[in-house]
C-alpha cells in the first residue's frame, strides 16, 4: 500500500474523508441490464464492464482510506502539539509559585554554587573506555568524542566539568547579538530545535559536513530536553565552538531555563548520567548563550520572535544572565492568586525586572500569527503572537530583512507562516520530534550576499542516488540564496548505513586509481576519452571485484 506522504495534507479545513464504503445508492444508478434504452452486449463486453467496476470500487475504497489516514495523522500533530502548550502553560504557574516561595516563602530553593566545585579529581580510572578530551581541543579529538558519543559512551566526569567550565568563560565574553558575515563560495548552517535528539545532529553533519573555518554553524537554540541525549548533543556543539569560535554560533532557547529543562526532563537526565553538580555547570553555561545572530547584516536568527517595542540595542542590552521565565506580556495568562502575599509589596520591582527581560522573553517564547497586531499567547502561558504587520514594522525598524526563528514544531521542518518568502521563516530539526509525531526535520542554508547558486551539499538526488534529499524551494534575496534541506528520522539510519558504504567504496575506488586508470584507457578503443555507462559500470565491477552492480549508483 502507498505510503501517505505528509506533502498531501494541506491545512486545518481539511474536508472530511469520504466513506470507504458506501450505504446510500450512487447519485447516477447504473441501469440494469433489462432496461429498456440498454443494450445488453456481449459476455466478453459483460467481463470488461465487471472489471472496470470493480477497478473503480477499489479505487473508491483506497480513496476514502487515505483520506481518513491524512485526517488521522493532521488530528496527531494537532493534539500534540496542544499537549506541548498546556505543559508549557502548566510549567510557567509552577514556576511563578515557586518563584514566590523561594523569594519571601519558608522554602530556601538556593541553587549550589558552581564556584564551589572543586577543580579536582580530574583523576581517570584506568577502567575507563570512553573519549579523553586534552584543553585546548583538537578536531581529532572532538570527532573522537562525538564517536564514543556514537557507541553510547559516557564523557567521563571530569572531562565534562573542564569542557563546561570553558564553555561559560568563553560565552561570557560574547554580546547578547552577534554577527556573522557569510564568505564567498560558502554557506552557514542555521540549525533549529533537536531536544536531545542525537541521531539528527549527526544526520546534519553527514549530510552538510562537520563545521570548518569555512563551514559555519548557527544552532538556533533548544538543544535539551523530550530527547534521551540532551548532555551528548550539548557537550558535542561546545566542543565545536569551542574549536572554532568563528565558525559555530550558539543561541539560546526557551529549553535552556532552569525552570523549563527542570520539568522537560534534562535535570532528570543529568543526575542520571552524572549528578547535581554537573547540572549546575550547564546551568553556568546556559545563562551565558547569545539571544540573537545576525546574519550578513540582513537576517536576525533568534529562537522565539520578536515584539512591536523590541530593538536590536534593546536585546544588546538585556541582561541575560539574569533572565527567568514569566508571565509578562502576557497578563491575562497569569494567575494573581499563586502570588505569595509577601511578595505583593514587591509587584512594582518585579514589574521593572520584568521590563528589563521583556526582550529576551520574547526571543525566547514569542510566536508568529495571521491575525495582524499582537495577542497574549495563552497557550504557552508567557509571551506574544505577533502578526504580519508587527513583523514588517520591526524589519523596517532594525534595517532587517528577514527573521529566520525555530521554537514551534512545523510538520514539514521548515515553514514561512506570513507566505513564502515574507518576512519571517521557521525551521525545526528535531524529527519525529519526541517519537509522538511524524513530522520531518530540516536545516537551513544561507550563502554570502549576491550568491544565488551555492556549492551543492554532496551528490544529486537526481538518479537514484542514495543521497537522497528532500530539498525545499529556495529563494533569492539580496543578503543571499536561502534553501532548506529536510529529512525523515526513519531515513536516518538507513542513511547511514549507505553514507558508509559509500564511504568504503570511494576509499576502494581511490586505492584502485592506478588499475582502473589502465582499464578505461584499454576499453576506450576509438581513444575518445570516454566509454559508454554500461562499459564504465562492467570495468568498475571487474577491477573492484565487488559483488554489486554500478549503474544505480552512478
Amino acid at each position: 500500500m502507498k505510503e501517505v506522504s505528509m506533502d498531501e495534507i494541506s491545512d486545518d479545513d481539511c474536508p472530511p474523508p469520504k466513506p470507504m464504503w458506501r450505504n446510500t445508492p450512487p447519485e447516477h444508478p447504473i441501469p440494469s441490464p433489462g432496461s429498456p434504452g440498454v443494450r445488453v452486449g456481449s459476455q466478453s463486453n459483460s467481463r470488461s464492464s465487471g472489471s472496470t467496476s470493480a477497478a473503480g470500487t477499489v479505487q473508491r475504497h483506497w480513496r476514502g482510506l487515505r483520506d481518513r489516514w491524512k485526517v488521522v495523522q493532521r488530528l496527531a500533530w494537532v493534539v500534540s502539539h496542544g499537549l506541548d502548550r498546556i505543559e508549557e502553560q502548566t510549567m510557567l504557574d509552577l514556576s511563578v509559585f515557586l518563584q514566590s516561595l523561594s523569594e519571601n516563602g519558608p522554602l530556601n530553593l538556593e541553587r549550589l554554587s558552581s564556584a564551589d566545585l572543586s577543580r579536582s579529581g580530574m583523576h581517570v580510572p584506568p577502567s575507563y573506555k570512553g573519549s579523553h578530551l586534552n584543553f585546548p581541543l583538537t578536531e581529532s579529538i572532538v570527532l573522537d568524542l562525538m564517536s564514543s558519543f556514537c557507541r553510547d559512551q559516557l564523557l567521563h566526569k571530569s572531562f565534562v566539568a573542564e569542557l563546561l567550565r570553558r564553555q561559560a568563560e568563553l560565552l561570557r565574553g560574547l554580546p547578547n547579538v552577534c554577527s556573522c558575515l557569510v564568505p564567498n563560495g560558502c554557506s552557514i548552517c542555521v540549525v533549529g530545535d533537536l531536544h536531545g535528539q542525537f541521531n539528527d545532529l549527526m544526520h546534519i553533519f553527514r549530510c552538510h559536513g562537520f563545521p570548518s573555518p569555512s563551514r559555519s554553524y548557527l544552532f538556533n537554540g533548544d538543544f535539551v530536553d523530550r530527547g534521551d541525549c540532551g548532555v551528548e548533543v550539548t557537550l558535542t556543539i561546545f566542543a565545536w565552538q569551542q574549536l572554532y569560535p568563528q565558525s559555530v554560533f550558539l543561541n539560546r532557547g526557551n529549553h535552556e531555563e532552569r525552570s523549563v529543562h527542570a520539568l522537560y526532563g534534562f535535570q532528570r537526565e543529568c543526575i542520571r548520567k552524572y549528578d547535581q553538580s554537573i547540572y549546575e555547570l550547564f546551568n553556568d553555561a546556559f545563562e551565558q548563550l547569545p539571544l540573537a545572530t545576525i546574519i550578513n547584516k540582513e537576517v536576525l536568527v533568534l529562537h522565539g520572535g520578536i515584539d512591536g517595542e523590541m530593538s536590536i540595542e534593546s536585546l544588546q542590552e538585556a541582561p541575560r544572565a539574569e533572565y527567568v521565565v514569566n508571565a509578562q506580556g502576557s497578563c491575562s495568562g497569569s494567575k494573581p492568586g499563586l502570588v505569595h502575599p509577601a511578595m505583593r509589596a514587591k509587584l512594582a520591582e518585579m514589574a521593572a525586572r520584568d521590563a528589563r527581560q521583556k526582550p529576551i522573553n520574547s526571543a525566547l517564547w514569542n510566536d508568529p500569527m495571521v491575525l495582524q497586531g499582537e495577542l497574549p499567547n495563552k497557550q504557552r502561558g508567557t509571551g506574544l503572537l505577533f502578526g504580519p504587520d508587527v513583523c514588517e514594522q520591526f524589519l523596517k525598524k532594525n534595517k532587517l530583512s528577514l527573521v529566520l526563528r525555530s521554537h514551534e514544531q512545523v510538520l514539514e521542518g521548515f515553514d514561512w507562516p506570513f507566505g513564502l518568502g515574507l518576512f519571517l521563516a521557521t525551521v525545526f530539526s528535531a524529527s519525529n520530534y519526541a517519537g509522538k509525531t511524524k513530522n520531518k526535520g530540516a536545516f537551513a542554508l544561507l550563502s554570502a550576499p549576491g550568491e544565488v547558486h551555492p556549492p551543492q551539499l554532496a551528490r544529486d538526488s537526481s538518479g537514484g542516488s542514495p543521497f537522497r534529499r528532500l530539498e525545499g524551494p529556495a529563494w533569492d534575496f539580496p543578503f543571499g540564496h536561502l534553501r532548506f534541506v529536510q529529512y525523515e528520522a526513519e531515513h536516518i539510519p538507513t542513511l547511514r548505513v549507505q553514507q558508509r558504504n559509500l564511504h568504503i567504496l570511494f576509499s576502494l575506488i581511490f586505492s584502485y586509481r592506478g588499475q582502473l586508470r589502465e582499464a578505461f584507457s584499454r576499453a576506450d578503443h576509438l581513444r575518445v576519452g570516454r566509454l559508454p555507462m554500461s562499459l564504465w559500470a562492467s570495468e568498475m565491477v571487474r577491477v573492484l571485484q565487488v559483488p554489486f552492480p554500478l549503474m544505480p549508483m552512478r
